[in-house]
């Protein structure tokens, strides 16, 4: 490959990159396929939070996966005085073991509002290794 190619190769990367950032930044999520030769799983669940309660919770990635990234999505009626709040997105593991893999991606989920809402979460997850 010509030098000009591997530039276009890394300009095109970071482009990636920078966008999933932007993504991950607003409260959402990047999917990919494929991330710098690697696979890149998305798990996607939603939960429901109960009126005026907190969930924690997580998304698992599957066998031999690590969580790599996380996201989520409110898509009902945003009230400004109560914003619901995803104070905690973080990887996190399913084990007790120090020095465990990651294999989660970690959430709070604060629903300040009297009804029942909806919140998608999403785990990015990369092979082991």
């Amino acid at each position: 490959m010509t030098s000009r190619g591997k530039l276009g190769e890394k300009i095109a990367l970071a482009a990636v990159g920078a966008l999933a950032l932007a993504a991950l930044a607003l409260g959402g999520i990047a999917t990919a396929n494929r991330s710098n030769g690697s696979d890149v799983t998305v798990v996607k669940e939603a939960r429901w939070v109960s009126g005026r309660q907190i969930l924690s919770t997580n998304v698992v990635c599957g066998k031999g996966l690590r969580a790599v990234g996380g996201g989520h999505a409110f898509r009902g009626a945003h009230d400004l005085s109560k914003p619901v709040a995803f104070p905690v997105s973080a990887p996190g593991s399913t084990s007790d073991t120090p020095g465990a893999v990651q294999n989660a991606w970690d959430f709070v989920v604060v629903n300040p509002m009297s009804e029942k809402i909806s919140v998608e979460l999403y785990a990015m997850c990369a092979p082991v290794g």
